[in-house]
């Protein structure tokens, strides 16, 4: 029995220590949490446990596709932040417009919509807590047991707004001895990461544990303009608490606090190059050195005439550099804390998860990869920008973009459920309750043509849902599984959008107590030049105030049949139905004359629902080989579109499907050796797309489906003279696919691959292990994010993924 009194000292502490931090840095908390632990099996089985049913199941009992990452995995992939795990696990992909939002995409289900206020369509949970907004959704990854990736929709447990699945980031837990880490990286571009975490006893039936990481780093992508920093640098820095109660059998509570903080993080503005031409349908086409653009009147250049080719790779430049001025950072704080209790009464296993999450948040970027210069304004003048007009004829704008966002949300959630089994039946039931409040301000502009729009807008969603779900073992071999869950919003937006001077001067309102527009510069907008629903609305219009406080109703459901013809191998097929509820898009920008009525009109947009019909296969095979395989159909009703319409942005309901078939191996068929592969063919349609003219309409693909991917992996570990030994290599091959449903040729991404490869030593009798690492090896050049903005200012904002990286790691491990 270990000695507890040195290590409740020291875990008192640290407790303390990591309670007075939260305690002054984060806004007074109250509480939530949604979900369960897990663990992996030994690598030599192979057999991995999940919670992807709300309980400890092994996967091949589970009728899910479902992948995990355990905690030597994330360690070995160099899994730092949440948009690392796309690297392993099939038809998982992301879209992120910098460190401060991210939204997933499972089997090209995702919503691209960068608004704050925006629920993404893969339900993303820390710990049993849901996290609602794009931008909780990312975060530092560290210390965890764990991370879950449920594929295709989960509507009965998980319900909201599981529609393409879950992601799951499982911490590590306290144990009951010592036990610790120390670890620190240090790679290319200065990147410098350190992380640890203490674990332990309080008492015999008390025990916590307290880990956090730093992350900083340069800026990967270098600016050529002299005095300005590079962008796409990490600050941050980030600590969990974990205190977990065990006074009896029956009985357990554990309390987490989570805080996430960045300061001035240059992770905004990440833009390359890309000067594009808008075509007859007003999408646009990547501009040649030499070659004109009418619209705009200019020849190889952006709307506002900059031209560089050495830093465009559209004309031979280097993807890995900008000429970018201006602020462009990020400050995020995101405080949680959640209780979760456990408790036997009677037949039943009664969980309760109570969160609240808090979160603030400034970015800013100014331009899209190019300085501020001189512009001859063909436009009515506004007051000068920010550096001195040389002539009366010129007035000097910064070039390309401006864009922010503040935001400052509270979510409370809370979740009972209890679970228990009668005969041949497990039954759980249960209930969820979320409250979110949001205030918000944004601003999307061209400063060099006059426009500066100012959006101030908030927002309220109330929600509750009841839910059940039964598996009934038939025999040994059958079982059949049914689960319903009815949810209930009710939303309530109010939003202000002006732009008080410049070439479309307007007022807009649209909220509980009037929808109104007003002209402020008449003549050079629309007539009649001011309206609104007390005074009447004009033709065209078609929303009324009611539509600002809507309330959204929807069934989910799951039916299944599981057949096991051996304990190695499950069978299944399933019927789910997920949904999304509806709400505002609430654009950062005001729409151009030609595009008022519609954007009014498409403000509100309604719930969508998705009808899943899947086939698996699960099965243990000789040689210690796992094989899994999915066939899938989708069938959408309104789903939620995004389109960007020159300066406004709009979310429309369009009818789509998505097919598909992935596969994926895990063999070790000798000991020390892993070799991992998966792949993923899916067609999909989404139909009635309208075009930025106003008149094409077309079918398209989902954003970011292509019609194959792959992940492949290899690992040795072996013994050598001077320790445990071992050798990786990973790569991951994407198919061609767009950004947008739009799918401007500016947007269209080619197929590309990346590899990545690293080197392990645990020296003998050590408690220190050693690595090198080397990503994306051959670098390739790809794009993580593409927005067409050809029609706007002439550009388009390009994100590439980070160049060669390199790095060392050592990590101590201390305790048991």
């Amino acid at each position: 029995m270990t000695d507890t009194s040195t290590i409740r000292r020291a875990m008192l502490a640290g407790t303390a220590l990591a309670g007075i931090t939260l305690g002054i840095l984060a806004t007074p908390a109250s509480a939530q949490d949604a979900q369960a632990t897990a663990t992996t099996a030994s690598p030599e089985t192979g057999e991995i446990v999940v919670t992807a049913q709300r309980r400890e199941q092994k996967a091949n009992d589970v009728g899910i596709a479902v992948s995990v990452l355990g905690a030597k995995d994330i360690k070995a992939l160099n899994i730092t932040n949440a948009t690392d795990v796309v690297r392993a696990i099939p038809n998982l992909k992301f879209n992120a417009y910098g460190s401060s939002q991210v939204v997933y995409n499972i089997r090209g289900v995702s919503q691209n919509d960068y608004g704050d206020q925006q629920e993404p369509p893969v339900a993303v949970y820390q710990d049993d807590s849901y996290t609602s907004s794009i931008t909780t959704a990312s975060f530092p990854v560290f210390d965890l047991a764990r991370v879950e990736a449920l594929r295709g929709p989960q509507g009965t447990l998980f319900g909201r707004n599981a529609t393409g699945g879950a992601v799951q980031f499982i911490s590590a837990q306290p144990t009951d001895k010592l036990d610790g880490y120390l670890s620190a990286i240090y790679g290319r571009f200065n990147q410098t990461i350190l992380e640890g975490a203490l674990s332990g006893p309080l008492s015999n039936t008390l025990t916590a544990r307290i880990s956090g990481q730093y992350s900083r780093d340069d800026g990967w992508l270098k600016n050529i303009t002299p005095g300005q920093p590079d962008r796409g640098a990490d600050n941050h820095w980030a600590m969990r608490a974990i205190l977990k109660w065990e006074p009896s059998s029956d009985f357990k509570a554990k309390l987490t606090l989570r805080y996430t903080q960045a300061d001035k993080e240059r992770q905004a503005g990440v833009y390359t190059l890309a000067p594009a031409c808008p075509n007859a349908q007003f999408q646009g086409e990547f501009l040649g050195e030499n070659e004109a653009c009418a619209y705009w009147g200019t020849v190889g250049t952006t709307g506002s005439g900059y031209k560089n080719p050495s830093i465009t790779p559209s004309q031979g430049g280097n993807p890995w550099r900008t000429a970018g001025t201006g602020d462009a950072y990020v400050d995020r704080k995101v405080f949680g804390a959640s209780l979760r209790l456990d408790a036997k009464l009677g037949v039943f296993d009664v969980t309760s998860v109570t969160d609240y999450t808090y979160l603030k948040k400034f970015y800013i970027e100014s331009g899209d990869g190019q300085p501020e210069l001189p512009y001859v304004e063909f436009l009515p003048p506004r007051a000068p920008g920010p550096c001195p007009a040389p002539a009366q004829s010129v007035t000097c704008y910064e070039s390309g973009t401006v864009f922010y966002q503040r935001a400052q949300t509270n979510q409370y959630t809370q979740e009972l459920r209890g679970a228990a089994t009668f005969g041949q039946n497990y039954l759980t039931v249960g209930a969820f309750g979320m409250i979110i409040d949001g205030k918000f301000r944004a601003k999307y502009a061209t400063p060099f043509d006059g426009y500066d729009p100012r959006v101030r807008f908030t927002q309220r969603t109330e929600s509750f849902a009841f839910f059940a779900q039964d598996e009934f073992k038939i025999n040994d071999q059958f079982k059949l599984i049914g689960g319903i869950r009815y949810w209930h919003d009710k939303k309530r937006g109010d939003y202000t959008a002006e732009s008080p001077v410049g070439p479309y001067a307007l007022s807009l309102h649209f909220g509980p107590d009037d929808i109104s527009y007003n002209d402020v510069s008449p003549g050079t907008a629309t007539t009649p030049t001011s309206w609104s629903y007390k005074s009447g609305l004009p033709s065209g219009v078609t929303v009324t105030p009611d539509a600002a406080q809507p309330s959204f109703s929807g069934v989910t459901a799951r039916a299944e049949i599981d057949y096991k013809p051996n304990a190695d191998t499950l069978v299944y097929l399933s019927y789910n139905r997920g949904s999304k509820s509806g709400g505002f898009t609430f654009s950062t920008g005001t729409p151009f004359p030609a595009q008022l009525i519609d954007t009014i009109n498409n403000i509100p947009y309604r719930p969508e629902t998705l009808n899943a019909y899947e086939f698996g296969v699960k099965a243990k095979l000789p040689g210690n080989t796992q094989f899994n395989l999915a066939a899938f159909y989708y069938d959408y009703k309104n789903y939620q579109a995004f389109v960007q319409v020159f300066a406004a942005q709009v979310v429309r309901n369009l009818p789509a499907k998505i097919k598909g078939i992935e596969a994926d191996i895990t063999s070790r068929p000798i000991p020390g050796l892993t070799l991992q592969l998966s792949g993923a063919l899916q067609d999909s349609e989404v139909k009635n797309v309208l075009l930025p003219d106003g008149v094409t309409v077309k079918t398209s693909n989902l954003p970011q489906a292509p019609g194959f991917s792959g992940n492949a992996l290899v690992r040795y570990e072996f013994d050598t003279g001077i320790g445990r030994a071992s050798l990786q290599a990973d790569a991951l091959y994407t198919g061609k696919f767009c950004y947008s449903v739009m799918c401007a040729p500016v947007e269209r991404e080619k197929p590309y691959h990346v590899e990545n490869v690293r080197i392990g030593l645990t020296p003998a009798n050590s408690n220190v292990d050693l690595a090198v690492f080397v990503n994306n090896v051959f670098e390739r050049a790809y794009r993580s994010y593409a927005f067409d903005g050809s029609a706007y200012w002439g550009d388009v904002l390009t994100v590439y993924g980070k160049p060669r990286t390199w790095g060392i790691n050592a990590v101590w491990h201390f305790g048991k």
